[in-house]
């Protein structure tokens, strides 16, 4: 296929929350699919990648919970089992995570605000990175606001900004609530999703080769 088709960046939705560990391993396959297609187009400009909102746990209190009681009521007696699971695909995915650190489940929706909150690409790809190295690799805190603040606020987000975004009830968190439901709407029920140029959708944390391969069926609809 002639890139001369497509000069236009492809748009990736990446549905996601940044406790879910299956996002974050979605992430470094998303990468590496990029790196494929750079490899394949080379004159094509990189995709456009946006980051949507999902909650992995819409009922979760405000103050969050105990990290090890969430994730005994959710698996049972399957925790072992697929702890270990998460794990070893973390490690094919280059991902140390450090379950045993994490203390706190967190409710999502500030963070979510954060990671909208962004001018930019990049800035928000270094806000959805700085996240989830926060909470799977470092074990922070991501109920206590002096914590996320030190997370985000390096990556230029102004203390307004953010404190607009960590409010309950505000207008921040209340738009990523309205995207979150927009995506329920639609029968999403798990995280990660890509969807490409906002019409076809691949849903989980796929091999990077399957995502390559998205990108390049959403390029050749596109060109038709």
């Amino acid at each position: 296929m002639s890139d001369n088709l497509a000069p236009q960046p492809l748009h990736i939705t990446v549905v996601s929350d940044v406790v879910c560990p299956w996002c974050f391993i979605g992430k470094r396959h998303l990468e590496a699919a990029l790196e494929l297609f750079a490899e394949a187009h080379p004159g094509h400009p990189s995709p456009a990648i946006e980051w949507s909102a999902f909650q992995l746990n819409p009922d979760m209190p405000s103050a969050g919970m105990d990290r090890s009681a969430y994730v005994q009521n959710k698996f049972g007696d399957r925790v072992e089992e697929i702890m270990a699971r998460m794990t070893e695909a973390g490690e094919r995915a280059g991902i140390a995570f450090q379950f045993d650190d994490i203390k706190k489940q967190p409710n999502t929706l500030g963070l979510h605000a954060l990671i909208a909150a962004a001018e930019t690409e990049p800035q928000q790809l270094a806000v959805v990175e700085a996240l989830f190295d926060a909470y799977f690799l470092k074990g922070l805190d991501l109920t206590d606001k002096a914590v996320i603040i030190s997370v985000v606020a390096p990556l230029g987000l102004h203390a307004s900004v953010i404190e607009a975004c960590l409010t309950p009830d505000a207008a921040a968190q209340n738009a990523v609530a309205t995207a979150d439901a927009h995506w329920r709407s639609l029968e999403v029920s798990g995280v990660p999703l890509f969807v490409f140029e906002r019409k076809w959708a691949v849903s989980g944390a796929q091999p990077a080769q399957a995502l390559f391969e998205a990108m390049v069926h959403a390029l050749e609809e596109r060109a038709k």
